[in-house]
């Protein structure tokens, strides 16, 4: 990543194993917030079209959601269920995983504020706010 390539691991986020006892493992980032000393984890997902977090973390930038106007919302299914999110402007420092020499990378990158949130991890990264910054490889191990 930015002439680094930096290498994360896949992590088991304690969903139920496949039928044959196989864990599900996702690929994971982690993450913070400028000013705010707490590293999130963060899930990579190809095949989410935008990047989306839980509205509560969006007090972290300054943004209340209930209030603050997004710069665009966008309809996102989840479960099969589509419903409007707002998208807001946010600013994150990606963290170098442990042991690592990298140094943070801060980006900037548009943030969906996705309410009912119930995953294990707190942001998922898509196409926008991940690929389009990030070039990355996904294997399964």
């Amino acid at each position: 990543m930015t002439g680094t390539s930096w290498r994360y691991a896949h992590q088991h986020l304690g969903e139920p194993p496949l039928p044959d006892g196989q864990l599900i493992r996702r690929p994971v980032v982690t993450v913070a917030v400028a000013d705010h000393p707490q590293v999130m984890l963060a899930v990579v997902d190809s095949g989410s079209p935008i990047s989306v977090a839980d509205t509560t973390l969006f007090s972290r930038f300054g943004i209340d959601p209930a209030v603050d106007k997004p710069i665009f919302e966008v309809p996102l299914g989840l479960g099969a269920r589509f419903s409007s999110v707002p998208i807001y402007e946010v600013e994150l420092l990606l963290v170098p995983p442990a042991g690592s020499a990298a140094d943070t990378i801060p980006w900037r990158l548009h943030l969906g504020a996705r309410p009912n949130w119930t995953l294990p991890f707190a942001i998922l990264f898509g196409q926008r706010g991940w690929f389009d910054r990030f070039p990355t490889m996904i294997d399964p191990w």
